[in-house]
C-alpha cells in the first residue's frame, strides 16, 4: 500500500512543471477587453498539472460569460469517459489578470489567469503561477487556447509570441486531444473536491 502512494505521489508531482525561485513578474496583455474573452475557448495544449488530472484530460473546454468586471466560467474535460467540470465565478482584478474563483465541496479556491496574448476570435495564451515558499520553487500554470478544437493560422502567431516569452518553456505544453473516440463520456459528474 505504501508502495502504491509513493508511486501515485511521484506520478502526481512529475506531472506538474516546477521551476526554481519565485514567480517571476509577467506582464498581461495591455488593452484587454474582458468583455471580448467571453464565449467557449477550446484547450490546444497546457502545462500538465494535477488538478487537470496531468496529461490524461481530453476535450478540455472553458466558457466565460462576463457582466462588467465579473462573470462565470465553467472548464470541462473527458478522462476516461467521464465529463467533469468545474464552475466558479470570474472576477477581473486588473487589465489582462482574471481571478477564477472555484467552487468546491468544502471550499473555494482562488486562482489567477494572466492572458498573455490573445485575437480574442482565433487564439489566447494563459499564464499562471503558484509560489512554493517552504521550497523556494514555483509552480507554472500555461495554455494555448482557441475558438476551435485546431489552431490553423494562428499556430504562427502563438510560435513568435511564445519565442520571445521567457516565463514559458514550450516544451513543457502538452496537446489536448478533441478526436471523437477521445472526447466520448457515459457519464458527467461535477468535480467536487482536490486532494
Amino acid at each position: 500500500m505504501y508502495r502504491v502512494l509513493v508511486i501515485t505521489i511521484l506520478a502526481v508531482a512529475a506531472a506538474d512543471v516546477i521551476v526554481d525561485g519565485p514567480c517571476p513578474d509577467v506582464k498581461a496583455m495591455e488593452n484587454f477587453k474582458f468583455s471580448d474573452f467571453q464565449g467557449t475557448w477550446y484547450e490546444i495544449a497546457k502545462f500538465p498539472n494535477f488538478v487537470e488530472e496531468g496529461k490524461k484530460g481530453k476535450c478540455t473546454t472553458a466558457e466565460y460569460t462576463v457582466d462588467g468586471d465579473k462573470g462565470k466560467g465553467k472548464n470541462s474535460q473527458v478522462v476516461d469517459g467521464v465529463k467533469s467540470y468545474v464552475e466558479g465565478d470570474l472576477t477581473l482584478v486588473e487589465p489582462g489578470r482574471v481571478m477564477m474563483t472555484l467552487k468546491f465541496d468544502e471550499f473555494t479556491k482562488n486562482s489567477i489567469l494572466t492572458i498573455l496574448d490573445t485575437d480574442y476570435k482565433n487564439y489566447a495564451i494563459g499564464y499562471s503561477c503558484k509560489f512554493l515558499d517552504k521550497e523556494n520553487k514555483h509552480q507554472v500554470f500555461s495554455w494555448i487556447m482557441s475558438r476551435t478544437k485546431t489552431l490553423g493560422d494562428s499556430q504562427a502567431k502563438v510560435d513568435a509570441f511564445l519565442a520571445n516569452f521567457p516565463a514559458i518553456d514550450k516544451s513543457n505544453y502538452v496537446y489536448n486531444d478533441f478526436s471523437e473516440e477521445s472526447c466520448k463520456f457515459t457519464s458527467t459528474k461535477a468535480f467536487t473536491s482536490i486532494h
